[in-house]
């Protein structure tokens, strides 16, 4: 065709990367001297934010599971030492109760055994018996430290018992609440004289009381010491409850042993002091 040219150049790449060079420099140029790209960022910076916050989405949630399994560690660790601390603080206090009750059990036994005329055995519980039915319990001190059988048991609060079986190494004493164990005792309050029995099961009540008697209670029967056995004066039981009955002329009179028959640790083993013969 007539004023088409038959063969047609194109520019070559260097040609077209010198000119898309000097468009670039040229909007440099202009945007450094007259901000005339301003407005284009700005809107480009709108356009775009959408997109910077869904794609940083990722990243966040990224973080806040990390930072939850972090926080759930370190609140597990600082729960188990918590734990281990209040475990430790809870023996502190169980041993320091246990001690405060061993230390009252030692005074008491001290002012028993300041009791002038008299010479004690220290002994303690070797174990309970597999009969406790026969209210019986075995201490670790025997004939080869003195005991012998008859004598009365006691430890802080009470009379628990007398030696009834004796062995070189240890012994056997028969609990006072035990159906075998008579007592010769008197009421504190009015003086007025009986004979304590057990009833096994930890219990015992005063018999042959007339039903006039002054009695309630509360009462705290002690030791008379007329049998010869158990020195007077030793707590043995609290009257518990006091009950009249029509067909019998005494009164029911249950009480409560006071020394320790299944807690006590400590006793002591009464025996009379020696007294030296005149010369």
């Amino acid at each position: 065709m007539p004023g088409q040219l038959m063969f047609a150049r194109r520019l070559g790449p260097t040609a077209r990367l010198a000119i898309w060079l000097l468009i670039g420099l040229s909007c440099v140029v202009i945007d450094a001297r007259y901000h005339a790209l301003d407005t284009l960022r700005s809107g480009l910076s709108l356009f775009l934010q959408p997109v910077r916050e869904v794609l940083r989405v990722p990243g966040d949630l990224a973080g806040e599971i990390g930072g939850f399994f972090v926080r759930h560690r370190t609140l597990q660790r600082e729960r188990d030492a918590l734990l281990a601390e209040r475990a430790r603080l809870l023996v502190g206090v169980n041993e320091g109760r246990e001690l405060a009750r061993e230390n009252a059990e030692l005074r008491a036994l001290l002012q028993l055994q300041q009791r002038p005329g008299q010479k004690v055995v220290h002994a303690a519980f070797l174990f309970q018996g597999h009969d406790w039915f026969a209210q019986r319990v075995t201490l670790d001190e025997g004939g080869s430290a003195g005991v012998r059988s008859g004598l009365p048991v006691v430890d802080a609060y009470g009379l628990v018992g007398q030696v009834t079986r004796v062995y070189p190494g240890s012994s056997e004493a028969t609990l006072v609440s035990s159906p075998e164990q008579l007592t010769p005792v008197f009421v504190e309050r009015t003086g007025q004289r009986g004979l304590a029995a057990g009833t096994g099961h930890g219990q015992m009540e005063l018999r042959y009381m007339p039903a006039q008697t002054d009695i309630r209670a509360g009462d705290r029967l002690l030791t008379s010491g007329i049998d010869r056995v158990y020195p007077a004066g030793i707590p043995v039981a609290a009257v518990r409850r006091v009950s009249r009955s029509q067909s019998s002329p005494y009164l029911r009179v249950e009480c409560q042993p006071l020394a320790g028959l299944d807690r006590a640790r400590g006793v002591l083993v009464l025996m009379a002091e020696p007294q030296e013969r005149p010369r």
